[in-house]
């Protein structure tokens, strides 16, 4: 078989204050790779985009789900991947679960489309626990199946998919520097006080439903994080600062993507959202922080076959 190509999206973890549960695809970021069959082991040979990403296949999260649908399947042969990065490393925008979404989809396209995306969320979330040290699926089930998604349970995985908001415009300002998700769990609280549970838990049920009702005003009430926030929002310099820019320049919500340091500002319009990114570029600026803004949509489809 010749080469594929396969585009797995970014994604935003938790939404705010759904941690661990909600997850969201979005398009204009995303990793491509190509695959092809070769006759017995994995092998990455070319990996462009970011320079650091491990080429053995042990350590790189499109092999290790690669190799776990595989087992699944009970194949002995071999892949042979090349990596085009798209998505920067530490940056929490799914970085390694996208390459993990990639890498499964791709072994199980070649060797004869056995399971359904939902199917390998399993093996893709195995990959992406190596790099980010827990077992969560909050990126790679959106990444695979695009759209929001929600975990209700992890063993075994139970997977909702809850939808689209079409009038959604998300803002994700990516600063320069590296945030292991590892880290960013370090300084999570051991205990949290039961106003800021039930907090979080109305506006996580409340993207839910916005997302499954395509209702964009319901959305921009939900964008409130009482626990995980406050807890990392030191290790993102400026990031207060960064945040209050974006609400005042008519964010309707604004939190921190995945484990950070990348944050996401909400809006329904186009015009505001050039703004929005502009006044956060600017802000970290302020913090000494080189950065980039994206504006992007929710990527409906997920991982798929590019076709040329």
């Amino acid at each position: 078989m010749n080469w594929i190509k396969v585009f797995a999206p970014a994604s935003i973890g938790n939404i705010g204050p759904g941690f661990d549960v909600l997850g969201l695809a979005i398009d204009t970021l995303g990793d491509t790779i190509q695959a092809k069959k070769i006759d017995e082991s994995i092998v990455i040979s070319e990996i462009t985009g970011f320079d650091g990403l491990p080429k053995e296949a042990d350590k790189n999260t499109v092999s290790i789900a690669a190799s776990e649908v595989l087992k699944k399947l009970g194949i002995n042969e071999g892949i042979e991947f090349k990596i085009e990065k798209g998505i920067p490393p530490g940056s929490g925008l799914g970085g390694s679960a996208s390459s993990a979404a990639a890498g499964a989809f791709a072994a199980n396209y070649l060797y004869g489309e056995k399971f359904s995306k939902k199917e390998l969320i399993g093996p893709a979330t195995t990959a992406e626990a190596f790099v980010s040290g827990g077992y969560f699926a909050d990126n790679t089930a959106p990444s695979l199946l695009g759209g929001a998604t929600l975990t209700r349970e992890k063993h075994p995985l139970d997977i909702v998919s809850l939808g689209n908001i079409d009038e959604l415009l998300v803002v994700i300002v990516c600063p320069d520097f590296k945030l292991l998700t590892k880290k960013a769990r370090e300084v999570l609280p051991k205990n949290v006080p039961m106003k800021s549970f039930i907090s979080n838990m109305a506006n996580a049920c409340l993207i839910a439903s916005a997302f499954s009702k395509n209702d964009y005003n319901l959305f921009s009430r939900c964008i409130n994080d009482e626990i995980i926030e406050p807890a990392r929002a030191s290790l993102i310099p400026g990031f207060l600062n960064v945040k209050k820019s974006a609400l005042d320049a008519g964010a309707d919500g604004c939190s921190i993507s995945g484990a950070g340091p990348s944050l996401f500002a909400i809006t329904n319009d186009k015009q505001k959202a050039e703004q929005i990114g502009k006044a956060m570029k600017e802000s970290f600026a302020k913090s000494n922080l080189e950065s980039n803004y994206y504006v992007c949509k929710s990527h409906k489809t997920g991982t798929s076959l590019v076709k040329e």
